[in-house]
């Protein structure tokens, strides 16, 4: 039995996109993100957003092989070791610490975590004087990505970032 779905990389809308035993449609994509660049105020190549979007609206019994699938498809966006990620949970449904579990759970057993690194950060945006937002975080990179000191660092100034001038 194979590990993972088998997936098809669509040129038109750039996502991968695989459908489950339960008939229903995932979509990867790994969307450039300029965040990094912003901060810095330089241009910092190769830094790109994680979305895995499910198409249909219907719950899914848990299915081991939607993770496999998805780490397989990362697996293959690490393959050039300049390659980055971030990983923001989406707040849909309030289920964003929800998200954030998961993909924590998924990458603790992933086989790949001996060469690429995942840092995580809340970050706590001031949406004004009485309301914060918090965002669930991470950035994963190739252990031997050249620039990982760089982009830690810039990593970690997002939340400042966010919150200059408010």
């Amino acid at each position: 039995m194979q590990n993972h779905y088998n997936y098809v990389f669509d040129n038109i809308t750039n996502t991968y996109n695989f459908t489950t035993k339960n008939s229903v449609l995932y979509r990867v994509a790994f969307i450039v993100d300029e965040t990094f660049s912003s901060i810095s105020t330089e241009k910092i190549p190769n830094i790109f957003q994680l979305v895995i979007e499910k198409a249909n609206i219907e719950i899914e019994p848990y299915d081991a092989r939607v993770s496999k699938t998805i780490e397989d498809i990362i697996e293959r966006f690490f393959q050039k070791i300049e390659n980055s990620l971030i990983y923001v949970c989406s707040d849909d449904n309030e289920k964003a610490i929800q998200r954030h579990k998961i993909f924590d759970r998924w990458y603790r057993k992933s086989e790949h975590k001996s060469h690429v690194m995942k840092i995580d950060n809340i970050i706590t945006i001031k949406i004004d004087e009485n309301n914060v937002q918090k965002l669930y975080t991470s950035f994963l990179f190739h252990t031997n990505n050249p620039n990982y000191k760089k982009l830690i660092n810039i990593y970690s100034q997002i939340e400042e970032a966010l919150n200059h001038g408010k």
